[in-house]
């Protein structure tokens, strides 16, 4: 899914005008809202079959999958509508101008209609991870990337639709990935079933007891996302073009760490089901020196790439300055952002998600925010990208850290929080509101 977008800005880099990746990194934006959505409610049915399939009950896993998907159309229709009918005035909040705002709103608008879509990805795909077929939630993924690698150039120069090509390619690569995923859901590992209507609202509750907070909690990197992005507009759209490109070139160099989250929550939550607590704090630990093995070496490939990387998106002056300084001093700190990502969904698993909730409120509002903005009044363009880059080395280190010590209180059976903070998830088992965040 993240290949797709990094695709898209390649082919676009090729057309040589800089408005045009101005406006897909302003489209992206407002499609990370929709995409959070997913998120979050991907998360909580991952998270609730798993915890089903690891006590050995496959009925009610089935059930909650069928009715995990019905859950995700009922949010995903409504919004789909709603920010098509708005796309206008959303793009036009976070910055986009001009020739700019047209462009990006006929690409938000194509790709946007296809949220319903992306969120049986998500479903799907997470579904996959939860019952242990990772490799074919993989190539669901890979897939699609590939799918969209052959339809960009055949859209976008062969038909000459140009960026209204490259939209539609997205949206096609997106199909692929729910066909596959779903595919193997119903049919090779028979999650989903008849819907029962009697018992379709209580399961819609424990989906909401994690869904509710986790869309809340995602929407937080978005709002954090379009103040950077308003301030970097200030810079031109030089600026804005290269912090597009930074943007979808950072989620494909650093996919494991994503892909580590995505598979610390089912393994954690799982074990925690079997009331193994001490594999709960192995997978905690394993995930640390897996982020420590992948940081490294990929900050060292980009540092050394970055002027490849600057000639094949076609970047010129303060863009590739820009891009120059990513590569040379921002990329290392994803090792700090990689903790968070492997402790968010230990609160999860922990029943404690709301400690995800308040690392990242802590991450994107009260640190990136305020940090952004007196990084970027001091250093220019490049503060935008300091002050992500700090705000998420602070709250990666907070975050590992709560992660460990509840974990370790955990498996020596003593009490993490107290009564009152406590909600009911199946009717039996507490947990605070809140989330894992993947990204």
């Amino acid at each position: 899914i993240m290949i797709v977008d990094l695709v898209d800005m390649y082919f676009i880099s090729i057309l040589g005008e800089a408005s045009l990746a101005a406006a897909v990194g302003f489209a992206g934006l407002g499609l990370f809202f929709g995409a959070s959505i997913c998120i979050g409610i991907s998360v909580a049915i991952s998270t609730i079959v798993a915890q089903a399939l690891g006590e050995e009950n496959e009925a009610r896993a089935q059930r909650y999958a069928t009715h995990g998907f019905i859950y995700t159309l009922l949010w995903t229709v409504p919004v789909t509508i709603l920010t098509l009918v708005f796309a206008r005035d959303i793009l036009s909040l976070i910055g986009a101008r001009g020739e700019t705002l047209n462009l990006a709103v006929g690409y938000f608008r194509i790709v946007g209609a296809s949220l319903p879509i992306l969120g049986l990805a998500f479903a799907a795909t997470s579904l996959l991870r939860a019952v242990g077929a990772v490799k074919l939630s993989m190539w669901s993924t890979i897939i699609g990337g590939m799918v969209n690698a052959v339809f960009d150039p055949l859209l976008i120069f062969s038909a000459g639709l140009g960026l209204t090509g490259a939209a539609i390619a997205s949206v096609i690569s997106r199909i692929s990935v729910a066909g596959i995923a779903l595919f193997s859901i119903i049919k090779t590992h028979e999650l989903v079933t008849r819907p029962s209507w009697p018992e379709m609202l209580d399961d819609f509750k424990a989906i909401s007891v994690i869904a509710l907070p986790s869309m809340l909690t995602n929407l937080s990197g978005p709002i954090s996302s379009a103040f950077a992005t308003s301030q970097m507009a200030r810079f031109g759209t030089d600026a804005v073009a290269a912090a597009s490109v930074v943007g979808r070139l950072t989620p494909v160099a650093f996919a494991g760490l994503y892909g580590l989250s995505g598979a610390v929550g089912p393994i954690a939550s799982q074990n925690f089901g079997a009331n193994n607590f001490a594999r709960v704090r192995e997978t905690l630990m394993a995930a640390a020196r897996f982020v420590a093995l992948y940081v490294v070496p990929v900050s060292i490939v980009m540092y050394l790439l970055q002027n490849t990387l600057i000639q094949v998106f076609n970047l010129h002056g303060e863009s590739a300055e820009l891009l120059r300084f990513y590569a040379t001093f921002v990329a290392g700190s994803y090792i700090l952002f990689g903790l968070q990502l492997s402790a968010n969904p230990i609160f999860t698993a922990l029943r404690h998600p709301g400690f995800a909730t308040l690392s990242n409120i802590m991450r994107d509002l009260v640190l990136a925010i305020p940090l952004i903005f007196l990084l970027s009044h001091q250093f220019g363009a490049r503060g935008v990208l300091a002050g992500q880059a700090l705000a998420n080395a602070i709250a990666g280190i907070v975050a590992f850290s709560v992660a460990l010590w509840m974990s370790g209180k955990v498996e020596r059976g003593e009490r993490i929080g107290p009564n009152w903070c406590r909600i009911q998830l199946h009717r039996q088992r507490p947990v605070v509101p809140g989330v894992q965040h993947r990204g």
